[in-house]
């Protein structure tokens, strides 16, 4: 069972972990890695097509944006560039406008959410780490003694 960290309306681990059908923390942390770094992209693109007034192109990043968020269980997200993605296909300026006001106030909520579950999980899987290697050297231990 996957532990939610956060609000699952930003992130949601359970879609996620279900889309991938694995819990582990290793894919946890490489789904979620992945997808920051390609958001990253998305969103900087996004950025540079509302600056240059390019409605087909705040469109296409939008539907990027959107999918890779689907899969990865970033909800709210998800939601807000599919209605960006809908606004510049209907060219609709004064919607995109206020939806890339929303997107520009949820992008760092996101990002503090993505580092939070990458921090927690990379702890996790560093203690788990530890944990088997300690076991590995006691069992070692237990084997030389076994073999005398």
């Amino acid at each position: 069972m996957i532990v939610q960290i956060g609000d699952p309306l930003i992130l949601n681990l359970q879609i996620l972990t279900d889309i991938y059908d694995d819990e582990s923390p290793e894919t946890i942390v490489d789904a979620l890695s992945g997808f920051y770094q390609a958001a990253k992209l998305y969103h900087a693109a996004l950025q540079e097509s509302i600056l240059a007034d390019d409605l087909p192109a705040v469109s296409a990043a939008a539907h990027s944006l959107s999918g890779i968020c689907g899969l990865t269980g970033v909800i709210r997200f998800a939601t807000l560039t599919h209605q960006l993605e809908l606004a510049a296909k209907a060219k609709q300026k004064s919607s995109v406008a206020q939806l890339m006001s929303e997107i520009s106030v949820h992008w760092p909520v996101l990002e503090d959410q993505v580092n939070m579950v990458l921090r927690t999980y990379l702890q996790s899987d560093a203690l788990c780490s530890r944990r088997l290697s300690a076991d590995v050297k006691k069992l070692n231990i237990s084997m030389l003694y076994f073999v005398r």
